[in-house]
């Protein structure tokens, strides 16, 4: 079987990577549109400082996920965030989170959470800055085509992994069966995502020791959802500089989704500084990631998606319901066993 995964993402890199350890006859490539992989599991690098500014950390949540990180890609820059995260409320309130869940493991790289997708990736053929359009289905065949219609590959079986609304475009401009390719587009849009801006802002002066890693807003009603210390993940390099991780909350990402950066910056640093009580207004950098598709509110059903045409096959954090890494990596595993099952 020749298998084409679209989106080199952690669901498509674990499907990848489990395919490769169980069914090496499976020729698999993955095809991603960007120039890397990892999807929303990202790191940046800018005035020498490293930072995560999508998914913060994963989260050791089975057995399994546990030996992947720790047995089986075992890399050396895997580290345990060890300070807790706390809470706030609307009222900028900070309280001590969940000791339960402060209690396990908060596992990312030193070097960036992106460490996680390259280990994923260690052996695999990936085709980076190629977009897939959509698809033909032929002769029992999938063709994979750009946006000219021209071929790129032509395979046997394909894995989608985008998020839901990017999938169901592909889907819609496809030459599927109509039976098929409406129950695909129709399931898919079942799957709602919220929008994130992640503002990362730097400072040279040093910042106030606090007893938290990162805080996590509660209540659902502040402007900010998340706000970590970059720094103080074991062995992150910040160049000396603290570094300030501000995720927002989705109507607010949604209200000032298109705002230039040093509007964003100047609003962003009143809020920080007022949910710290401390002086943070005026940053040396600021840096703006904005994450159309950061978390789904409501999934598409898979047993429905990977039943409805043969040898098409969908996972992705729209699939779990929820918008985690290691939920991503489950998925991805999933469809691999459904993929050989169906090889065999």
């Amino acid at each position: 079987m020749k298998l084409a995964v679209i989106g080199a993402g952690v669901a498509g890199l674990a499907a990848a990577h489990r395919l490769r350890q169980t069914e090496p006859s499976i020729e698999t490539v993955v095809w991603e549109k960007s120039r890397g992989v990892g999807g929303r599991a990202a790191t940046r690098r800018v005035n020498g400082a490293v930072f995560d500014h999508g998914a913060q950390y994963i989260k050791g949540a089975t057995p399994a996920i546990e030996r992947l990180l720790r047995d089986e890609l075992a890399h050396d820059t895997l580290v345990d965030i060890a300070r807790p995260v706390w809470t706030f409320n609307a009222a900028n309130q900070i309280a001590p989170g969940d000791p339960n869940q402060n209690a396990e493991p908060k596992w990312t790289y030193s070097d960036g959470l992106t460490r996680l997708a390259k280990e994923l990736a260690q052996g695999l053929d990936i085709r980076l800055q190629t977009r897939v359009h959509h698809l033909a289905y032929r002769g029992h065949a999938y063709h994979l085509l750009d946006e000219q219609g021209s071929t790129l590959a032509t395979v046997d079986a394909v894995l989608l992994t985008p998020p839901a609304p990017q999938t169901q475009a592909i889907i819609a401009a496809s030459e599927l069966p109509p039976l098929a390719q409406t129950t695909l587009v129709h399931e898919l849009a079942k799957a709602a995502y919220r929008p994130c801006l992640t503002l990362t802002l730097g400072y040279h002066q040093p910042l106030r020791d606090r007893p938290f890693y990162a805080l996590v807003n509660t209540d659902k009603q502040h402007p900010v959802s998340w706000l970590a210390y970059e720094q103080l993940k074991p062995g992150r390099a910040t160049n000396s500089q603290q570094v300030l991780i501000g995720q927002m909350a989705p109507d607010w990402s949604h209200d000032h989704f298109e705002d230039e950066l040093p509007a964003l910056t100047t609003h962003i640093a009143e809020l920080v500084s007022t949910l710290l009580d401390e002086d943070l207004r005026a940053p040396a950098w600021s840096d703006r990631q904005k994450w159309r598709y950061a978390l789904p509110d409501s999934g598409a059903d898979f047993q429905v998606l990977n039943a409805a045409q043969p040898n098409l096959f969908f996972a992705g954090d729209y699939t779990a319901g929820r918008g985690r890494v290691h939920q991503a990596i489950e998925q991805g595993w999933r469809v691999a066993q459904v993929i050989a099952h169906h090889a065999r």
